[in-house]
């Protein structure tokens, strides 16, 4: 199975590899030893794929090799509660969010790692990214966080405003600081534009209302939000945000959302401004299940752990089988930096992560297996 420990030991702190009697850090950031160790793991790629499929596990070259751990999902729901979302008929937009939620949890293994931040927060808080840098239900199993986020649920309601860069910006420090391995997934659900808590954006007269404040604080507390999102998504580690709204809020900002945080949903989707998962005002609740639902397979994790002393591995000199479901021979996956098809390092090269053809086949198929090859020159495409 996937998840079947490795033999080689686990060692703390970055991972560190060995290239040419060098000794490389491959998670010391900004350091000469980093460049080095990047530039050998990306170029020093010897062997092209001409049409060989295995590389037998007893090959001259190979010095061991390791079935690898899939890494698990972590998944922190950031739920917008304003005022508007008792808008709705005959059910309003909260009840189905909660509802569509609620499945959501019933339908992920108890395994899979959920937390839930509600914005915005009940007192004075609720304007202060600070407020949201601990979770109404921080992240862990859900066989024992879904009990909790069920009654966070139930003792919430509609109310306040959409300080939704204040929610942003909690959940980036949030994860900052995160410890659990695993994948980084946040799925945002709202109805309405940001307001200027967390922004630049100064507060609007209401009576009379000034309009040109009004749009000028939507487009500033728009930009903040955008910029909250890409610093995630661009962060070591990665965090993927998912993203589901309303009309209410703008496509064009949610699809923004969602492309800048690696959660596209179809390529070119920037121009038809649906890179996010659009929620009817009318079909809310039955277009949220739908986009819960994508989501829950999407969020997996094609991520697998090299879970051997890196620092007798040389990155040039590792491959990766997958055998299918009742398969009796390994296929040999090449290595593409491009991320089309093939696995690649991720970042700090503490594990491997498949992509194209490669991801959707351990995606679908339960009984695959994935192992690590150590000691032959790593095959790219070609």
């Amino acid at each position: 199975m996937m998840a079947a420990a490795l033999a080689a030991c686990s060692p703390a702190g970055p991972a560190t590899f060995t290239v040419g009697g060098t000794h490389l850090d491959g998670g010391a950031s900004g350091s000469d030893a980093a460049s080095r160790s990047e530039t050998a793991a990306r170029d020093a790629i010897p062997v092209a794929d001409r049409g060989t499929s295995v590389i037998a596990q007893d090959a001259a070259c190979a010095t061991t090799t390791a079935n690898a751990a899939r890494l698990p999902v972590n998944l922190l729901i950031v739920l917008d509660r304003s005022g508007s979302m008792m808008d709705g008929t005959p059910t309003s937009k909260w009840d189905a969010a909660v509802a569509g939620l609620r499945q959501l949890l019933a339908r992920l293994d108890p395994d899979v790692r959920v937390g839930i931040t509600l914005f915005p927060a009940d007192g004075s808080g609720a304007g202060s990214a600070t407020t949201y840098a601990t979770p109404n239900v921080p992240v862990g199993p859900l066989s024992s966080t879904r009990s909790r986020i069920e009654a966070a649920l139930a003792a919430s309601g509609p109310n306040g405003n959409t300080p939704m860069n204040c929610a942003l910006e909690g959940t980036n420090s949030y994860y900052g600081g995160f410890t659990m391995d695993g994948s980084r997934n946040v799925i945002l659900i709202t109805d309405g534009q940001p307001t200027e808590e967390c922004t630049t954006a100064p507060p609007c007269g209401l009576f009379p209302p000034d309009f040109a404040c009004i749009l000028n604080q939507a487009r500033v507390a728009s930009d903040a939000v955008r910029v909250t999102v890409a610093r995630g998504a661009r962060g070591t580690p990665p965090i993927r945000f998912f993203i589901a709204g309303t009309p209410d809020a703008s496509d064009a900002f949610l699809s923004d959302l969602a492309f800048t945080g690696n959660s596209a949903r179809t390529p070119g989707c920037q121009a038809a401004a649906d890179c996010h998962y659009q929620l009817g005002t009318s079909t809310f609740g039955t277009d949220l299940q739908a986009a819960l639902d994508d989501i829950r397979g999407r969020a997996l994790t094609c991520e697998f752990a090299v879970d051997a002393d890196p620092s007798r591995v040389d990155p040039t000199r590792v491959n990766v089988d997958v055998t299918p479901s009742g398969a009796a021979t390994p296929t040999l996956v090449p290595r593409d930096t491009n991320h089309a098809n093939g696995w690649d390092y991720s970042d700090g090269m503490r594990s491997v992560i498949l992509y194209g053809a490669a991801c959707s086949q351990v995606m679908t198929d339960p009984g695959v297996r994935v192992q690590i090859l150590f000691g032959c020159p790593t095959v790219t495409p070609g």
